[in-house]
């Protein structure tokens, strides 16, 4: 089902049903079909055509789901931001997707900044008042579009940024096609099959965020917004008490802090039936807690990357419990059980260096094949015949499949580390730090924190005489990285390891720190 059918098929066999939620705004799914209409009008009028970028900038809220739906209404592709970024970071991104317009929240960024250089694109306010381009304006002003565009299911859907490997961003590019073959967009049942469903909106800008989204109303379920972001685990719990939310899908720290809050107060979220946890992998004392706050619930982690477009594999906690197989815990899962969601399994293999198959139990690269997975990055044609070869997805995951067909996250391939379910590639790190006047040669590595997760490690050879602490290195950072991409510690050495070709060796440098470890990931 191409993205534009989703909304109006689902508003005509549940006009009543609430769609979207939160403290300032209730939509039922026909008013929020006859809003989109109305801001997909007024987007017309702006003479937006099909296959323009449309950027969405601000924290998740219904306006940014009206604007994206409208987008796509016309045949326009969305583009979802991440707030947190710096303006530098948000402008480079905007560049390169080129947008016909922007919608924002005033709060959300410097808007004027960001306008100042991006002179052609139409701005956009989620903000009452700002007429006459406003969401609201659109939807007091223009009638409904009546006729909305039919894209073929090859054409781009949505364009999701992610980090680069040589520090420029990359908009991975999902077709209405690859989002159709996701987890519960089950075409058997067919859309608005599950309307009891309800769910918590973290972002708008993440693979998961898209996910969520666009899988809740495809199944005719309730998107919840809370009052503010980003919110504290305490709030995740409240919402979910409050609303009875029977599943939820956490990304990042988000499951280990409420397992501990499960911990601490075993009567809150008596709802929940599901917890998924993805963006990093889970230690198995975590899961083993889970099992034991959470009696009843099933738990499962997820391995997916923005490039998959959804799962390569799930595990499910409580079988590796039941079966006693616990060594199981630290794989993620099988990948030919995503038969049992709907979903169609990716094809996988593991191959070395040459490209050849490994050996069954042998190390190697990680690449899968499937619908669900990009058609590559947007204008960047270097990069997407380097992670697309032959129907194939390169994930720059190294890997091993058992004799069972669990599939074990052993060391990344791509220099990237993964900071709370979000990317952080190395090389765009490092290009900021090297600019600091005290810095000669830096390399930025992932290092383990003590349970699970990583932080970001800055490695530096000073200039001879220079001095340089962590808290000067964070400030210089500050407005030129987004948070979650500062280094949260630094090692000041003589000299950095080099290969034969004088390239910096990062497999050596990490080593010590993750010495004795199953796995150079966490």
């Amino acid at each position: 089902m191409l993205l534009s059918e989703i909304l109006p098929v689902v508003a005509s066999m549940n006009p009543q049903h609430v769609a979207i939620q939160s403290s300032s705004k209730t939509l039922t799914y026909g008013e929020l079909h006859s809003q989109v209409s109305c801001v997909a009008q007024g987007l017309r009028q702006l003479a937006i055509k099909p296959g323009d970028r449309i950027a969405l900038l601000g924290n998740p809220s219904p306006d940014l789901v009206i604007a994206e739906c409208a987008a796509t209404a016309i045949g326009a592709i969305p583009v979802a931001l991440f707030p947190s970024l710096t303006t530098t970071e948000t402008v480079q991104i905007l560049q390169d997707a080129d947008p016909a317009a922007i919608v924002y929240e005033a709060a959300a960024s410097d808007i004027a900044a960001i306008a100042a250089q991006l002179p052609q694109a139409l701005l956009i306010s989620c903000d009452p008042g700002y007429a006459p381009n406003s969401i609201a304006h659109f939807i007091s002003h223009f009638p409904p579009l009546t006729s909305w565009f039919q894209a073929k299911p090859e054409d781009i859907a949505v364009i999701i940024y992610t980090g680069g490997t040589t520090g420029r961003a990359k908009g991975v590019m999902h077709s209405h096609r690859s989002i159709s073959h996701w987890s519960f967009m089950n075409p058997a049942r067919g859309g608005g099959h599950n309307p009891a469903k309800k769910s918590l909106v973290f972002n708008q800008a993440h693979l998961t965020g898209q996910f969520i989204l666009w899988s809740t109303l495809y199944e005719g379920g309730r998107l919840i917004y809370p009052d503010a972001y980003p919110f504290e685990i305490e709030e995740i719990a409240r919402i979910v008490e409050q609303e009875e939310i029977t599943f939820l899908g956490t990304v990042g720290s988000q499951f280990k802090d409420l397992v501990q809050l499960k911990a601490m107060n075993a009567s809150c979220m008596p709802s929940l039936q599901g917890i998924t946890c993805g963006g990093a992998p889970i230690s198995p004392g975590t899961f083993r807690q889970a099992m034991e706050v959470f009696p009843g619930v099933q738990i499962l982690e997820v391995y997916s990357q923005t490039e998959s477009g959804q799962f390569i594999s799930f595990l499910s906690v409580n079988q590796c419990s039941r079966e006693g197989k616990l060594h199981r815990l630290l794989s993620v899962g099988k990948p030919a059980d995503l038969a049992l969601w709907g979903q169609q399994p990716y094809s996988i293999r593991i191959i070395d260096e040459e490209g050849n198959d490994a050996a069954p139990g042998e190390i190697g690269e990680i690449i899968c094949s499937g619908g669900q997975m990009m058609l590559g990055y947007w204008r960047n044609s270097t990069d997407t015949e380097a992670s697309l070869r032959n129907g194939w997805l390169h994930t720059g995951d190294i890997g091993r499949l058992d004799e069972d067909g669990f599939l074990y996250l052993l060391d990344r391939k791509k220099d990237m580390i993964i900071v709370d379910g979000l990317n952080v590639f190395c090389a765009e790190v490092e290009a900021i730090l090297g600019r600091h006047p005290a810095v000669l040669e830096v390399a930025v590595i992932g290092t383990p924190l003590s349970d699970e997760g990583e932080q970001v490690t800055a490695v530096i050879v000073p200039h001879q005489g220079a001095m340089l602490t962590l808290l000067e290195l964070q400030e210089f950072c500050t407005n030129k990285l987004a948070a979650f991409k500062i280094p949260m510690r630094l090692e000041i050495v003589d000299s950095l390891p080099k290969t034969a070709v004088g390239k910096i060796n990062k497999p050596e440098l990490r080593r010590p720190f993750w010495r004795g470890r199953l796995r150079r990931i966490n």
